[in-house]
């Protein structure tokens, strides 16, 4: 083995395209990753807050299941909201529960802004989540509705504030996309890691593309939008036949680049309970995968484009290495190069880790980045063909 600055050519051009791969993974992140953490940290420092005066009237709809401790604990962060507006509160369950009800009429007592109302039962080939959310919708006064389901947790009395801050009389907004968060804290588990980061990029995926201008879904757990826009849009009339769908279908079918914004303070944010355990984590990506399949205009290649940029990059390093064997020279320049592409996941990663309140990861995330694409297309295969429920006759 010997060091020579002559390199032969085609250990050369794999060089090139090693280094070309790595300049073209930091263009993603730079105009994906860290547009969406730079947007993060904007969200309070640059946003003041706006007259009271011009915040508008509010229907907080709330999807729940039965589960009346966690309705309890949702609906005391609801109804204590700092809202300088006028806002009700409408709880769907799904069926007839007598304790949920009991819960609701205990409140109701002090708070003249609580109604209740249920999915009928025994409601087949429909989805009852969708069923629910377009009841709550009817029933709302105010043409704004907030979603959001007892899966979540409220943690700031300015929740309802920040999320329809971007709403105003005269402006065209008509969806406001918020976030749901992960409190790593919770999770255990074998592969928490793992969970941790998928979340993360998939959220990174999903919400760097709506502040681009190009939103195609939102979250279940906190989002907004104008009653005139459902109704407009026929509600989800146009996918019932599928269980789920209710906050990416639909919102890539009414939201686009003028009329959709993406709100994420802090205040803003909730959590999800028990987001990261493992078969509520793999049930959720599963769904989300499929739904999306039936979405025309969502991002395909860029972010998950970056997890084959770092394989193709380790490849042409490794060949080049191999080629001008047994001069070293190129493989210490390949070295280089792989060793900045991995601090660069590093630096990136943990920067927008933070931002979405996840686990501080640090020597795991080069590996957790480059199988990242592995392992979201073998999750889609099982989303195709996997036994979960998917339409609303299984």
């Amino acid at each position: 083995m010997y060091l020579s600055p002559v390199i032969p050519d085609i250990a050369l051009w794999l060089l090139c395209a090693c280094f070309a791969c790595v300049m073209l993974l930091a263009a993603i992140y730079f105009f994906r990753v860290n547009t969406v953490v730079n947007h993060r940290r904007r969200a309070d420092a640059e946003r003041p807050d706006k007259p009271e005066a011009d915040y508008l009237a509010a229907s907080v709809i709330i999807y729940s299941q039965g589960d009346a401790d966690a309705l309890r604990e949702m609906l005391d962060a609801v109804l204590a909201q700092d809202y300088p507006a006028a806002y009700e509160v409408i709880v769907v369950n799904e069926g007839e529960s007598a304790d949920v009800r009991d819960t609701v009429s205990m409140l109701r007592a002090t708070h003249s802004n609580l109604y209740l109302t249920f999915t009928p039962e025994g409601v087949v080939n429909l989805s009852r989540k969708k069923l629910g959310i377009t009841l709550g919708i009817k029933a709302a006064r105010y043409d704004i509705v907030v979603l959001t389901t007892t899966a979540a947790e409220i943690e700031s009395p300015l929740w309802l504030r920040r999320i329809m801050r971007p709403f105003n009389k005269d402006n065209n907004i008509e969806v406001v996309l918020g976030f749901a968060y992960v409190d790593a804290d919770e999770d255990h588990s074998y592969g928490r890691r793992r969970r941790a980061f998928d979340y993360v990029a998939d959220s990174v995926r999903w919400l760097g593309v709506a502040i681009a201008g190009k939103p195609f879904r939102g979250t279940e757990y906190n989002i907004a939008y104008r009653k005139s826009a459902f109704f407009k849009n026929k509600g989800f009339a146009r996918r019932l036949n599928l269980h789920n769908g209710d906050d990416d279908i639909f919102i890539s079918e009414i939201a686009n680049r003028n009329n959709t914004a993406v709100e994420l303070s802090d205040e803003s944010m909730v959590r999800l309970r028990h987001g990261n355990h493992p078969r509520i984590f793999n049930e959720r990506v599963l769904r989300r995968l499929f739904t999306e399949h039936f979405i025309k205009r969502r991002p395909r290649l860029l972010l998950p484009l970056t997890g084959w940029l770092q394989i193709i990059a380790i490849l042409c390093g490794v060949a080049a290495a191999l080629y001008s064997y047994p001069n070293m020279q190129a493989a210490i320049a390949a070295g280089v190069i792989i060793t900045c592409m991995w601090a660069l996941d590093i630096f990136i990663w943990r920067k927008a880790m933070k931002a979405m309140k996840s686990r501080r990861l640090f020597f795991t995330l080069p590996w957790l980045s480059l199988s990242y694409p592995l392992r979201r297309f073998s999750r889609r295969i099982r989303s195709r063909f996997g036994k979960q429920k998917k339409y609303t006759w299984d």
